[in-house]
């Protein structure tokens, strides 16, 4: 049977479990948008727009991008897929730690895929030693991600154009992954989108899983110089991959979106600060943490304490590549759930004194 290994999992087995192993918005989706819904059943006994002709405009808007530069489908993670087997690269390079359905779509095109290991002694940062790995093969395909899953490591943007300007001289492709990266105050400081009139050899995926906190709705798009690419994406996948509902919501959001983000982005960093502080108090080494998660080393078995004895759940990292099970990934939860695990973390801290 097929393995799931995503965060958000544990709450299907465990009903009253208090869960911070996935990385969502914590203020969710506004109550108002129960209209939205409501309007979205007017339509739904019709096929939606195949081309997300509406919702591409407002995503032009909001990214600054024109909308033939835009595709959308069913989730960041359909995208990954479908740009795996439009390309069909021979050989394709990806981070170590990082999201594993990068590799788990290079795999159902037979890729060989070689893995760059991060090294823990740099806080897993990618650094210009990557260049030496990039000209020194022919990779077909190289994936990034900014800030990283599960690090939450930003990569620099001289360093992102030296990548660009290296797999552009070699025919490479370039996915880059920036789907916590409007969690950051400073975005545009580096966003890829920046490169858009210098280079066609890459893309960036996007989604409102995170920020917007549209999980069930299953709704990500990607931006890509290239028309061309844009266009074939339709090809290699079914049609009709945005459903009304989540083409509507993505519009209300995004017509909703710049309070909101503000919002998330000051609550955020206020609640993660407070956790960062009672994680430091137990002498655990906190680790990028640029998004909405913190990443962090503990000691084994860390989590397992956590669920037996306060029923929460945290990410164990240890499936992710070149982790092991002292390394773990925790998202930001409600004022009440965060409480809650601070309380935890103190209770565990006086015992740790005794």
């Amino acid at each position: 049977m097929y393995k799931y290994e995503h965060g958000g999992n544990e709450r299907f087995k465990n009903k009253e479990i208090i869960d911070f192993s996935a990385n969502i918005n914590p203020l969710g989706i506004e109550k108002d948008a129960l209209k939205v819904l409501e309007n979205s059943f007017k339509t739904s006994s019709l096929y939606p727009d195949n081309f997300s002709t509406k919702l591409r405009e407002k995503i032009s808007l909001y990214e600054n991008i024109d909308s033939k530069n835009i595709f959308c489908s069913n989730g960041a993670s359909d995208i990954i897929f479908r740009s795996v087997l439009y390309l069909k690269p021979k050989s394709a390079l990806v981070l170590a730690p990082t999201f594993s359905d990068y590799e788990r779509a290079l795999n159902t095109v037979n890729t060989k895929i070689y893995k760059y290991n991060l090294k823990k002694e740099k806080d897993f940062n990618l650094d210009e030693h990557i260049l030496y790995t990039i000209e020194n093969n022919n990779f077909d395909m190289i994936f990034l991600c900014s800030p990283n899953n599960p690090t939450g490591q930003i990569i620099e943007k001289n360093l992102l154009e030296k990548i660009l300007y290296i797999c552009k001289t070699k025919n490479t492709f370039v996915f880059i992954d920036e789907c916590f990266l409007d969690f950051l105050e400073n975005k545009e400081d580096y966003t890829a989108k920046y490169f858009m009139n210098s280079y066609k050899n890459f893309c960036i995926l996007k989604a409102f899983t995170k920020m917007f906190a549209m999980a069930g709705f299953r709704l990500g798009y990607c931006i890509c110089p290239s028309e061309e690419f844009i266009n074939n994406l339709y090809s290699y996948g079914a049609d009709w991959a945005v459903s009304v509902f989540a083409q509507d919501m993505g519009v209300y959001v995004l017509e909703n979106s710049k309070d909101y983000i503000k919002n998330s982005i000051e609550y955020i960093n206020k609640e993660k600060a407070n956790i960062i502080n009672s994680l430091e108090a137990l002498d655990f080494k906190i680790i990028g943490s640029k998004a909405n998660y913190i990443f962090f080393k503990a000691y084994e078995d860390f989590d397992k304490i956590l669920y037996k004895k306060y029923n929460i759940c945290i990410r164990n990292c240890s499936n992710y590549s070149n982790l092991n099970d002292e390394y773990f990934r925790l998202g930001i939860s409600t004022k009440e759930n965060n409480q809650k695990l601070k309380d935890a973390l103190e209770e565990i801290r006086k015992k740790v004194i005794k």
